[in-house]
């Protein structure tokens, strides 16, 4: 059975930066993304799609529709459950944080995936829950951008 990745956004963003799309040393990366798309290996949360204000992700998702994984009622129904476990997730207050990653905690449950981001685990005394800490609330599996490489180019 092969794995199913579950993006998220800063994971996608900080490829896009650190791995320039339009560079050609850099097209190996993406067109092994493109390959993992296809076979649907590789998907996020459509609700991720609001985080990406980079032109070059902009473009190329309006290229990859079916990297975003619309919500499904499962997804909904794990998003409900996510948000009743970990309720301080979504920062109402914030400006700066995205409310997506409940739908992608969510997205990954409903497909058995692991989470691919760069997020670091938050403050569970101060119940400053982050993704890896809903992760393995949830026993989700969930690396970084790099390990996620690594993987993939062995």
């Amino acid at each position: 059975m092969k794995t199913v990745y579950v993006m998220d956004a800063c994971a996608l963003i900080d490829a896009a930066k650190e791995y320039n799309m339009s560079k050609k040393t850099f097209s190996p990366i993406w067109e092994t993304f493109d390959e993992l798309i296809s076979n649907g290996q590789l998907i996020t949360s459509s609700e991720i799609l609001d985080e990406l204000k980079d032109d070059d992700l902009i473009a190329w998702s309006k290229q990859h529709k079916e990297f975003f994984v619309p919500l499904s009622k499962e997804i909904q129904e794990q998003t409900a459950a996510v948000l009743k476990k970990y309720p301080t997730l979504i920062k109402m207050k914030s400006t700066s944080n995205s409310n997506g990653d409940p739908f992608l905690i969510a997205t990954a449950i409903a497909n058995n995936g692991c989470v691919v981001t760069n997020e670091r685990s938050g403050d569970e005394k101060t119940g400053d829950f982050h993704i890896p800490n809903v992760c393995k609330g949830f026993d989700i599996a969930y690396m970084d951008l790099h390990t996620f490489l690594d993987q993939l180019i062995q």
